[in-house]
């Protein structure tokens, strides 16, 4: 009987592994640079347009991580040269520490985003699921895991490159080589080594410019209590679309002068309803601030919003049509809201929305028109005391 050949053990890893690897360290290197830059940076379109780039990268390094992972399962690695016992079992455990940081710091990224209420939209076109509902304190607490885990995979990436260059320079085996492209691996190996110089001292420059006593990525405004008139109570929030993700903030201050409706009369409906502009909260500070000045809301300048409208209509569907004029800061410009009522016995409520143009108004300036789109959704729910 003829005994079966053995499969020989692969000594290099195969080119699928390699590319994996130095596309998942470029991508990994620059999102954390790209994390670093951005957090120091005021309030913008750019700020706006990092964040986006740098949660792309994210979802990046997660798939490609778990593709790494999969591949790896199902091909046999190379055999660790000779060596001590302790330092294979080092190699092997800080192998799976990095495959699992490499999953754990996108995954809490992606946690931290949706308790903030900022979903992620994949290169601006592909949705990905929010995993949490928004919660503003638990994604403060999230922020904080999001950079721990940060600096640990940072920390264990030079602990990673540094093993691989002692091995190289210093012990003179294949460790290195083995990750290269076979093709001009003496080169590989030079570029390799610059690649992890410019990288880790990048992120040491990145680190030492930083501001240390900043606080987490987001610093999220104290709630503002609303002051509506004695009148009313309810709830009014704007939605609009920031690199096509969607994103909501809410006046938490506005009152009614006016406003009378009775469905069987309603050639006497009539509404004036204003709201403070610097009410505006997008659940960070430093947004909030930027809404308030000159190019948006100007609310020094214009510290009212006001919407009157003389005139409501039924639609074929039940609700009802309010028409009337909008004045934000000094523009007016006709405007429509469509609700509907529900009718209690101590209470009225209307509950509806209104699309206004950011540019009708002149809110916010070029810089922004290519992060944010034009539309605003304004979607209300207003209960009145019945008298």
């Amino acid at each position: 009987m003829i005994a079966p050949t053995p499969q020989p053990t692969a000594s290099r890893y195969r080119p699928p592994a390699i590319a994996l690897h130095w596309l998942i360290a470029v991508l990994i290197f620059g999102g954390f640079g790209l994390g670093l830059f951005m957090h120091e940076l005021p309030a913008s379109a750019d700020k706006l347009r990092y964040f986006s780039w740098h949660k792309w990268t994210g979802v990046t390094v997660f798939g490609l991580a778990l593709l790494r992972g999969i591949w790896r399962i199902t091909h046999p690695v190379p055999p660790l040269p000779a060596g001590p016992r302790w330092e294979h079992a080092a190699a092997h455990l800080t192998h799976a520490a990095l495959y699992l940081l490499m999953l754990a710091v996108p995954l809490s990224g992606w946690l931290h985003s949706s308790a903030a209420g900022y979903q992620t939209v994949y290169l601006g076109v592909l949705p990905i699921p929010d995993l949490l509902a928004k919660n503003l304190p638990l994604s403060e607490q999230l922020a904080k895991v999001h950079e721990l885990l940060n600096y640990a995979l940072l920390a264990l990436l030079l602990l990673h490159a540094a093993a691989a260059l002692q091995h190289h320079y210093l012990k003179r085996d294949d460790i290195l080589r083995r990750m290269l492209p076979q093709a001009r691996s003496g080169l590989g190996a030079g570029l390799v080594t610059l690649f992890a110089v410019a990288a880790f001292s990048g992120i040491a420059a990145l680190l030492l410019l930083s501001d240390a006593d900043e606080g987490e990525h987001h610093q999220h405004a104290a709630e503002t209590a609303a002051a509506p008139a004695a009148n009313l109570a309810g709830e009014l929030n704007a939605e609009f679309r920031q690199m096509n993700v969607p994103v909501q903030g809410r006046f938490t201050a506005f009152h009614a002068e006016k406003l009378q409706f009775d469905a069987a009369h309603l050639d006497q409906a009539s509404a004036s309803i204003v709201v403070d502009s610097a009410s505006f909260d997008l659940g960070d500070a430093d947004y909030n601030a930027e809404v308030r000045k000159k190019e948006w809301f100007d609310s020094a300048a214009f510290p009212q919003a006001r919407f009157e409208s003389e005139r409501v209509t039924r639609l074929a569907d039940g609700r009802y049509q309010a028409a009337g004029q909008l004045t934000i800061k000094d523009k007016t410009q006709p405007a429509m809201a469509v609700f509907s009522v529900t009718e209690q016995a101590d209470k009225a409520t209307y509950t509806g929305e209104a699309t206004i143009s950011r540019a009708a108004f002149q809110i916010g300036d070029a810089e922004w028109n290519d992060v944010l789109e034009d539309a605003v959704i304004v979607r209300f729910t207003i209960s009145v005391p019945k008298s």
